[in-house]
Order: C-alpha cells, then sequence, then structure tokens
C-alpha cells in the first residue's frame, strides 16, 4: 500500500449497519458544529501545524456529565488531522480532506466514511482553515485581561444549531466550548500545545495497519 495513502484505496461509503457508528456520531456531535463553514481571523489563530494533549468532558441537562476522554491532537493546516483518543479505549480518528477513517487497535478494524454525511461537521473546519464563511453565523470576537474569546453564533433561531466559543490565550487556543440549547454540552481543554513543528504527511497514514479491516 502507497505510504499515506492508506484511506484513498477505499470509495467512500456509509454502512448504516457497522456497530461502531454509535461512536462515529459521538465523535462527530463532540467534534463538529452545524452544518456551515467558517474563516477565522488569521491574526488571532495563524498556524500551520499544531500538536496537543486534550481533555473533552460532555455535559448533559443540569451540567451533569455524561463522559470524558482524554488523548492528543494533531492538525497539519489544511488537510490532516487526528484525534486520538486514549482514555477510556483508545480509538484513532484521520480526518483528511472531507474523509474520516476510525481505527479500533483492538479489533484491527477501520470505520471510513465521509464527513459530509452529518450535519454537524465543521468544526474541524475550523481547525483546518476553511475559508468561507456561512452567512447564517456571525463570528465576533470578546476579551478580558487573560483571554481572547471567538464566537460563532446562529443569526437565526435554528433550535438544530449550535453555539461555539474559542477561548485564545496569547497565539494559542486554550479551549473550546460547544452549547447547544437541546443537546449536551461539549468542553475541550487544550494542553501542551507546540506550534509550527514539520509533520510528514505519512505520520497520519502510519498510525493504522496496511492489514486492517476496513468497514465502508
Amino acid at each position: 500500500m502507497e505510504e499515506g495513502k492508506f484511506w484513498r484505496h477505499h470509495p467512500l461509503r456509509f454502512n448504516q449497519s457497522s456497530t461502531d457508528i454509535f461512536v462515529l456520531k459521538l465523535l462527530t456531535l463532540s467534534l463538529f458544529l452545524t452544518q456551515a463553514s467558517f474563516a477565522l481571523d488569521s491574526e488571532i489563530i495563524n498556524f500551520n501545524t499544531m500538536k496537543a494533549s486534550f481533555i473533552q468532558t460532555i455535559d448533559g441537562n443540569g451540567d451533569v456529565e455524561i463522559s470524558k476522554t482524554k488523548g492528543h491532537l494533531v492538525v497539519k493546516r489544511p488537510e490532516l488531522m487526528l484525534w486520538h483518543i486514549k482514555e477510556p479505549t483508545e480509538r484513532i480518528i484521520i480526518f483528511e480532506s472531507g474523509s474520516i477513517l476510525i481505527f479500533d487497535p483492538d479489533l484491527n478494524q477501520v470505520i471510513k466514511t465521509d464527513v459530509n454525511q452529518y450535519e454537524e461537521a465543521n468544526w474541524i473546519k475550523i481547525l483546518m482553515s476553511d475559508s468561507e464563511l456561512n452567512k447564517s453565523y456571525k463570528q465576533y470576537t470578546e476579551g478580558t485581561n487573560s483571554h481572547m474569546f471567538i464566537k460563532y453564533k446562529p443569526l437565526i433561531n435554528d433550535s438544530l444549531m449550535s453555539t461555539i466559543t474559542i477561548a485564545m490565550k496569547g497565539n494559542l487556543i486554550d479551549s473550546i466550548d460547544i452549547e447547544h440549547s437541546q443537546r449536551q454540552k461539549i468542553h475541550i481543554d487544550l494542553m501542551d500545545i507546540e506550534m509550527n513543528k514539520m509533520i510528514d504527511d505519512g505520520f497520519f497514514s502510519d498510525l493504522i495497519p496496511n492489514d486492517a479491516e476496513v468497514i465502508e
């Protein structure tokens, strides 16, 4: 298999019957926003690559914690991102130009699909510096002595749309909050951030064995 091109050997199809679809839906809920594209203020968030560890918590109604995951992420703009969950159950998720791979190391199995299968599919475009901004959202900033907050708020009252807030400390993303009136609140803390380090494309595909079973 050609190095760095693992997922390009299989046409993208969505398998609704897969037992890991629940995992994929939970991931897209916790990683992505509603269907829109975003353009970040390049003077506030400006990097070519980023590495960080994360702690993600999902709270339900009454701020009751539903789940907590820990791991690390790697972003290489404009096309590649790794979201590596290490706790409580290991999952390796790779995003590449609209494709998603979810690798289960215990089963040596990959679920492969297209991000456009999901309504909530744009938080990742923020980190990957998508150049378009949907007219249904307004972007504005607020500041305190310690942080700059970049907010994306729906222009219309739509119960399906989420509000996202990115907290910046200096030139680094400190945290991300996704709020929805009828869904869980998602909070992601980023730590140990490294910016603009050299990352080879093969780093991403090398995380998934060539003999892994692919479910499409």
